[in-house]
């Protein structure tokens, strides 16, 4: 039993509205059910959560304090059904939640073992003999792709090109590099509340997150490190992928599958700093994904160009170390605080998650749901607009917040305000959350340079306007190549290779999951698969995916055919419907930067997002139509 001062810390930092539900869900009892709500501005107006009034706090945490002492010791967890949970949902809302999304929410509290997974049927499931799934790469995606076909008892091997798991937080551990969406949504469904250490995790927890969730789960022991996919070929007559691996070695080899899964992700090709004079520089390039833990930048003249999430994480660290540091900008960012971002998860938060049953399941959804809301601040609203606005009175609203803010962060320094305030509307780009980079350009030792990049000299970087920047080591915060889906992988199908597919118009797929011409094969993360909304939990996403896979896999066992291959008609229509609602969005507008944004494409179409709210994504994805299919 813990004491009352620590009990009283753990239950002051709670999450309330969370903390509610989940006190009634334990106890049934109507006095805490009938704890009102309200509503609660935030940002400035330009959102709104439901939260517990003042005047029931105390009410609310003696309650909780007694269950804590008195019952929670003995409590045994159960797992509601539909009609509970979505008798707790409502309760969670001062608004009316639809039938779309109570359904779409559901999956979010994650009360059973496997929420979102593909369960094995009655009889079992029926694998053709010399039948196996081979799934390229061992990140996130990869290793929910390999859960669900473990839990159906599906043979798989899955290739990883490097010497270990972990996707991009395995290539990825530049300074101060962690995610920026909370730790407790950035999980699986799975592998129930993880202990992180901090609100926020830094890339070596995630990847050491994934190597115990690919241990626990037996992935691991399919996974084979060091065996990179040059080519994949499909084969009709056998119904089979052929593909050819090269191995640490450098030797290559050929491998047989039935199906073959691309788990490469969206961020697996970094871009190339294609600028002139890059072979003449006497110092140090390096990508941030080539970043090496022993690297300094002690006493260094460093310039760090780009201003994207990477960037922006990376720079006070850089800063305090080196001697000077020119951050090279050609786009402005809207770039916001994040409660909690940095802290540590205290000894009192750690214990209550673990100690209140059901809490770790409601604090993550009253997390998630308010940026489900995000979808409005993209529509422009015409008459808004008529009146004088840019976007909507949302997106307007949040626009004068992060102004705001900036002005905050950069006191009197109006020459960096002019310089740093974008053109654009806020969530037209990804967003980026500040990591202390606002106050890192205030340095006497940090300068922001917005003339462009003319070439790179033996000594330096040389701008525009015809001034020299004397340099020892260039990081190229850059980004990846998201245009090129699945490179350099090739993946030649009934006809063509995939990229010769693509080359006209540009990636496409149906769901972001499945290609006409190309035979039993599936992506993850795959063109248009990003949702606009719900995005920070996209662990959640990969599970629905995977599970979409598997029943599509199931499907075929079930009717005893070898092939299945989504229907040319059914992935046009969908990819026509699709960039129709994206011109509906604030991307595609006249407050989007199409020109500089990796949402959108090379041909001008949204290529990296799906454009459609949680609830219609949701249902899209969660079971396959199989009438969208061809079995054969």
């Amino acid at each position: 039993m813990v004491d009352d001062d620590f009990l009283n810390k753990a239950l002051h930092g709670a999450e309330l509205g969370a903390l509610r539900i989940a006190l009634y869900q334990a106890t049934g009892d109507p006095e805490i059910a009938g704890i009102p709500l309200e509503e609660k501005s935030v940002r400035g107006g330009a959102g709104a959560l439901p939260v517990v009034p003042q005047a029931y706090h105390a009410r609310l945490k003696a309650a909780a304090a007694r269950f804590l002492r008195e019952e929670a010791g003995n409590f045994v967890p159960r797992v509601p059904d539909a009609d509970e949970i979505d008798r707790l949902i409502r309760m969670a809302h001062l608004e009316p939640v639809s039938a779309a999304a109570l359904a779409a929410r559901r999956d979010l509290l994650a009360f059973d073992e496997y929420t979102r997974q593909t369960k094995p049927p009655a009889g079992g499931v029926r694998v053709p003999d010399g039948f196996q799934v081979i799934v390229v790469g061992a990140g996130f995606s990869g290793i929910a792709m390999g859960v669900q076909l473990g839990l159906l008892g599906i043979p798989y091997t899955v290739l990883e090109r490097r010497s270990e798991a972990g996707g991009v937080w395995s290539v990825n551990t530049y300074p101060d590099a962690r995610v920026d969406t909370l730790s407790a949504t950035y999980q699986f469904s799975f592998e129930k509340n993880h202990r992180w250490t901090e609100h926020f995790a830094r890339q070596g927890e995630v990847r050491s997150y994934l190597e115990t969730v690919a241990h626990k789960h037996g992935v691991y022991e399919h996974i084979r490190f060091e065996h990179d996919v040059v080519r994949a070929e499909w084969y009709d007559q056998e119904a089979e992928w052929e593909l050819t691996v090269r191995t640490s070695d450098g030797s290559e080899r050929s491998m047989r599958a039935g199906v073959v899964v691309s788990a490469a992700g969206l961020f697996a090709l970094p871009r190339a700093l294609d600028l002139p004079g890059a072979g003449e520089f006497r110092g140090e390039i390096v990508h941030t994904t080539a970043w090496q833990a022993d690297r300094s930048v002690e006493g260094r003249r460093v310039a760090v160009i780009g201003n994207g999430s990477t960037g922006v994480q990376l720079l006070g660290a850089v800063a305090r170390e080196a001697d000077h540091v020119s951050v090279f900008q050609r786009t402005p960012q809207w770039i916001s605080p994040r409660e909690k971002y940095g802290e540590p998860l205290g000894a009192e938060e750690q214990w209550l998650l673990h100690a209140m049953p059901y809490y770790w399941n409601w604090s993550r959804y009253t997390a998630v749901v308010p940026l489900l809301d995000a979808y409005d601040l993209l529509v422009p609203d015409p008459e808004w607009i008529a009146s004088g606005g840019k976007v909507n009175q949302r997106n307007d609203m949040l626009r004068d917040i992060l102004v705001g803010y900036m002005r905050a962060q950069l006191g009197d320094r109006q020459d960096l305000l002019d310089a740093l305030t974008p053109d654009y509307a806020p969530i037209a780009r990804r967003p980026v959350v500040d990591n202390g980079w606002y106050k890192a350009l205030t340095r006497d030792n940090v300068e922001l340079v917005t003339t462009p990049i003319e070439c790179l000299t033996p000594d330096g970087i040389r701008t525009t306007d015809g001034r020299d920047h004397p340099l020892d080591l260039i990081i190229a915060a850059i980004g990846f190549e998201t245009d090129r889906y699945l490179w350099s992988t090739e993946y030649l199908g009934r006809s063509d290779s995939l990229h010769e597919h693509w080359a006209e118009s540009g990636a496409e797929a149906f769901l972001g999951m499945a290609v006409p011409g190309f035979p039993n094969m599936f992506i993850l993360y795959g063109p248009n698969s990003q949702p606009v909304a719900g995005a920070n939990t996209l662990p959640m996403w990969f599970e629905v995916w995977s599970s979409y896979i598997a029943q599509c896999l199931l499907a075929m066992f079930d009717e005893g055919a070898r092939r299945i291959e989504v229907r040319k008609d059914v992935c046009d229509e969908y990819n026509d419907r699709l960039q129709r609602r994206a011109a509906e969005l604030v991307y595609l507008s006249g407050e989007g930067v199409p020109g500089s944004n990796y949402y959108v494409n090379s041909h001008g179409k949204l290529g990296v997002n799906a454009p459609w709210d949680f609830e219609e994504y949701h249902e899209q994805c969660i079971r396959p139509d199989l009438d969208h299919f061809i079995l054969s």
